[in-house]
């Protein structure tokens, strides 16, 4: 029971840490935006609305691949 939920943590762990410039996101909260800068424990998204200073881990991994994944080949190109 305990390691599924250690092996998600390790994987939302990196995700945050493998975040870049550009990158399009979701929040927890359900806040969508893209990472126009980054610092060592805050992110600034850029949404529709204006600018948001947050937190890294409020990015997250599940929210941010059903959202954006399917789209990220397609902005490649």
């Amino acid at each position: 029971m305990i390691r599924p939920q250690i092996k998600r943590q390790k994987l939302e762990k990196k995700f945050q840490e493998n975040l870049k410039i550009g990158n399009f996101i979701v929040t927890n909260s359900g806040i969508h935006g893209k990472i126009i800068d980054i610092t060592n424990y805050f992110c600034i998204l850029e949404t529709i609305t204006g600018k948001i200073k947050l937190e890294k881990n409020t990015i997250s991994k599940e929210l941010t691949q059903l959202r954006y994944s399917s789209n990220t080949n397609k902005q490649k190109s």
